[in-house]
């Protein structure tokens, strides 16, 4: 649900005997007027968002890859558009869990030329490890915030889930990924590694340390990549110290092969960097033999606008929407770099929040009219 359509609906849902504090152009009767400077249609979607839908059970959640159980639903699943045929036909009254609005809340990893680049070094350094017994090399994957990290890992991840299943078939023994994410600090102040591990595989224990249990587990399954984000959170070097020599252990003893993900990640994990053993010439530079997969945002040059559009007209392939021609949105590449300012996460935001308001509206298509009604990036004046 957009910014937009949360505030309106916490606006509609008011008594009507209140008036909007700050609107000078707010007005109230008994039977529930909204503001005069809406249009019809924006007073009709105010209306049916506000409206007592149908109860379910649970209301829709993304699906957390908590255990290799979730993980695999999630890979078999991610970036799949439904089909139109299969869908609430045009003009019918869209509930909260309509397949289509679902499915633009977030509409799945677009691959992008990064990420090709990407499963390429990828698949190099996994090549590279996995006859090695000790000695081998990681990835990191670092960059600013908004610029498609962890999206990037997930997409690593899933390409290998899935890559693995086609070649040698469906097998409910082998987990190729790991996905994990940094745990929180527990008693001592220390990060329960082989908990989070043993979580994924199903053996969580109250009592005991899991990590052989663990090794054995992922040696047998053939556990080939394991992948940690928020490796940011490693906040003190003591703290990435211990963490480190746990997951070198894990590495060194399964022949998995890790990816890490986060702000900075290069200096934090890379051992050539992370550690002063042997002294620096003078004006020698730290360097460290761990892969780096750089992301950023996508500027303004014309080969940067030219790779902004091809990342548009993937999203353009993507829609599901009754009238979306298909090319509408690669005409507004230009307008989405302009309030994106080329960062990954603002673009996706921007997509998906245009496209449920067009399903919402009964608009059916995004249009540079529409899209100005999205808020992301700007500033709503109350």
């Amino acid at each position: 649900m957009t910014t937009q359509a949360v505030s309106e609906t916490t606006l509609a849902a008011r008594p009507a005997a209140s008036t909007l504090v700050g609107s000078s152009r707010a007005t109230t009767d008994g039977g529930g007027a909204l503001e005069q400077d809406l249009t019809s249609k924006e007073q009709r979607l105010l209306r049916s968002v506000s409206e007592a839908q149908e109860m379910f059970l649970a209301p829709p959640v993304p699906l957390w890859p908590q255990d290799c159980f979730a993980w695999r639903r999630l890979a078999a699943t991610l970036s799949k558009p439904p089909d139109l045929a299969d869908c609430a036909p045009h003009g019918t009254k869209v509930t909260e869990n309509d397949k289509r609005l679902l499915y633009h809340g977030h509409m799945g990893t677009v691959i992008t030329p990064a990420i090709t680049r990407a499963l390429r070094v990828v698949a190099q350094q996994v090549m590279s490890n996995r006859q090695r017994t000790d000695g081998k090399i990681g990835i990191t994957v670092d960059g600013p915030r908004g610029t498609g990290k962890s999206a990037l890992l997930q997409w690593i991840g899933v390409h290998w889930e899935r890559r693995l299943a086609e070649l040698y078939g469906p097998d409910e023994n082998r987990i190729p990924v790991i996905p994990l994410s940094v745990p929180p600090p527990v008693r001592g102040n220390v990060r329960n590694w082989a908990g989070a591990f043993a979580r994924f595989l199903g053996q969580e224990r109250e009592s005991g340390d899991p990590t052989e249990s663990v090794i054995r587990a992922m040696r047998n399954a053939r556990t080939l990549l394991v992948l940690i984000d928020g490796i940011e959170r490693l906040r003190t070097a003591v703290d990435a110290e211990l963490t480190f020599q746990y997951l070198d252990v894990i590495g060194e003893e399964t022949g998995a092969t890790f990816i890490y993900c986060g702000r900075g990640a290069r200096s934090i994990v890379d051992p050539f960097i992370r550690d002063n053993d042997t002294p620096l010439e003078r004006d020698e530079q730290p360097w460290g033999d761990h892969p780096v997969l750089q992301t950023s945002r996508i500027g303004f040059s014309d080969e940067e606008m030219r790779t902004f559009a091809t990342i548009v007209d993937r999203f353009d392939k993507h829609l599901r929407l009754y009238r979306h021609t298909r090319g509408d949105l690669l005409e507004l590449s230009q307008e989405l770099h302009k309030r994106s300012r080329g960062y990954m996460r603002a673009l996706s935001h921007l997509i998906c929040q245009a496209a449920q308001k067009a399903i919402r509206s009964g608009e059916e298509r995004i249009t540079k009219d529409l899209l100005d009604t999205i808020q992301v990036g700007g500033v709503v004046r109350l």
